[in-house]
């Protein structure tokens, strides 16, 4: 009964990865192939004329280092104000004794039922206001400090580490700060990359926030930029294919390099 358990538990998790992967390798495919050749029936997984040329034309109908330079720029430091708002408030939560902290926690989880549409507009105001429209700042300002569930996520974590860490920092004379960069960071190395994971791609992927507050195509990142080549009456989608998968390669590089602390940080956080 368990080798049969097993076994279909396995079967189940083929399946659904054969699932998740398919539309990327139909992504890869549909780059590979001539415009006339996409939506031939029955569909050929490889061409029979396999080309580059919409990567090429991508290249050239389009500013792509421009949009990807953008991209980099917003998404680099939405993660480093992400990892530091998110590593301090959670460590207050976790670690430190103060009147009101669980209330405070509760009114921060709270927050997490509130739509981002409702938000938006606010915002959106407030950005006008201060006359940060059409520029970087307008993008990455709304999104820069920590979101509930990130500080959630550290904070279960470092909830984990064992107290007598702290208690031989404090006999060592260590103040908070020190505790916290020497001991507490850099055992939380696994919760970290997971969390720079999750934001890398959320701000990596981010549409509809950068489309409202830029105006300027100077200021557009990858996914405006990817959602142009989608004609009113007609779509090149071996190009909108080749520039998405270009797209997604810095993801799946990074997911690459931390998957390992990825999968570590899903395991740890269960062991308090």
């Amino acid at each position: 009964m368990r080798t049969a358990g097993n076994m279909i538990a396995y079967l189940v998790g083929i399946m659904a990865s054969i699932f998740a992967i398919f539309p990327f390798l139909w992504m890869v495919s549909t780059s590979l192939k001539p415009q006339n050749e996409i939506f031939k029936f029955p569909p050929e997984w490889i061409s029979s004329e396999v080309t580059l040329q919409s990567f090429l034309r991508v290249w050239q109908s389009m500013p792509f280092d421009r949009y990807a330079f953008n991209t980099f720029i917003v998404t680099a430091v939405i993660l480093a104000g992400t990892l530091v708002f998110a590593s301090i408030a959670a460590y207050s939560f976790a670690r430190l004794r103060y009147p009101g902290r669980d209330k405070l926690f509760v009114v921060l989880l709270a927050s997490m039922m509130i739509p981002k549409i409702v938000t938006m507009i606010p915002v959106y105001i407030m950005m006008r206001e201060l006359g940060l429209i059409d520029t970087y700042a307008a993008i990455i300002l709304p999104l820069v400090f920590a979101e509930a569930y990130e500080v959630f996520l550290l904070r279960q974590f470092f909830a984990t580490i064992p107290g007598e860490m702290e208690e031989s920092a404090k006999i060592d004379g260590a103040g908070i700060i020190r505790t916290f960069l020497t001991i507490i960071v850099p055992m939380s190395k696994p919760i970290l990359a997971t969390l720079t994971v999750l934001t890398v791609v959320k701000s990596w992927n981010n549409f509809l926030w950068p489309l409202i507050v830029t105006s300027s195509e100077s200021k557009y990142l990858l996914s405006i930029g990817l959602a142009n080549l989608n004609g009113q009456n007609t779509s090149d989608w071996a190009g909108i294919m080749a520039a998405s998968f270009i797209a997604l390669l810095p993801i799946l590089a990074i997911f690459a390099v931390a998957q390992k602390y990825f999968v570590e940080s899903i395991q740890l956080t269960g062991l308090k």
